[in-house]
């Protein structure tokens, strides 16, 4: 049973909740982008917290079903469709044989998740099916691929109730957490980061999020490559802010000042070029009661 690939889109790509445990390989994390929106696709299904979905970037995918079963679309409101017929989102809906299911233009985000009931049925490498095309793990979705899954009959009905759903169109606020770099920082350069609107610029991509704004001058611009993680925010040459995100490498000598808090990464998965974006201090016992109740709501292990 399958859904067949009419039209693939920009950048489609099977993404679980990341590749684990192999970061002392070289290997990045990956997974979905936008993790509250990946995870509400899966509870809503009664999914488990890992299974595989579909990541549609700026659209322009239709999908052809081949299977009764039941799906669910979260995330960017890419004008998602179901023969010709606007289709709802946020909510498990029941498909048919023969459906024509098709995302269009970005009206609000970038990133859409398409979730099946019982997750997408593709091959793991390392121990995840999330596809890495910096490091050759997969492939993003081609015209004629087919996306295995099982069919399904029966669903109770569920929606996210109304207050989860994000504004994208919202200025993105990370909250970021000190790094041990951090007091290498002077006073000046803190506040330039805190206190200035930075824009998003065209280098923005699964590696990274690099900012635009007034350069953080740097005495000392780089160092000894060590490891580095997801949401590590690091000054280059240039003094302007990169944001390291799910694809990024796993060393880097840049000076890092500090770690988006994960949860906030979301909102900013869903941001195009020229977006705003500001950074707040957080503290990490705020930061790990916030990611412990996130992850006990959704079952994540």
């Amino acid at each position: 049973m399958t859904f067949k690939v009419i039209k693939p889109g920009y950048f489609s790509t099977i993404q679980d909740y990341g590749r684990w445990g192999y970061a002392g390989y070289g290997m990045s994390q990956s997974g979905a982008m936008d993790e509250h929106a990946y995870c509400w696709a899966n509870k809503l299904l009664n999914n488990h917290f890992n299974d595989a979905v579909l990541e549609i970037t700026f659209g322009g995918v239709q999908l052809i079903a081949l299977v009764d079963t039941v799906v669910i679309t979260t995330g960017a409101d890419l004008n998602f469709t179901i023969n010709n017929q606007t289709a709802p989102m946020w909510q498990n809906i029941k498909i048919s044989n023969g459906d024509l299911l098709s995302w269009g233009m970005p009206k609000s985000g970038i990133r859409s998740y398409f979730s099946v009931k019982g997750g997408f049925d593709v091959a793991q490498s390392f121990n995840s099916k999330s596809v890495n095309l910096r490091e050759n793990i997969g492939q993003k979705l081609m015209q004629g691929d087919e996306l295995n899954c099982n069919a399904h009959q029966y669903s109770i009905h569920k929606m996210i109730p109304r207050h989860y759903i994000p504004n994208y169109n919202n200025h993105c606020q990370l909250r970021l957490l000190p790094t041990y770099q951090f007091d290498e920082f002077n006073s000046h350069q803190k506040k330039l980061l805190f206190n200035q609107t930075y824009r998003i610029s065209p280098a923005n991509d699964r590696t990274g999020c690099r900012l635009k704004g007034q350069p953080i001058i740097l005495l000392k611009q780089s160092s000894i490559s060590e490891g580095i993680s997801y949401g590590c925010v690091e000054i280059s040459n240039d003094g302007m802010p990169i944001i390291l995100l799910k694809d990024s490498p796993t060393i880097g000598g840049y000076p890092k000042i500090g770690t988006v808090f994960s949860l906030d990464l979301a909102l900013l998965a869903q941001q195009q070029t020229n977006a705003k974006v500001r950074f707040q201090a957080i503290d990490m016992a705020t930061a790990q009661q916030k990611r412990a109740e996130f992850n006990i709501f959704f079952g994540i292990e």
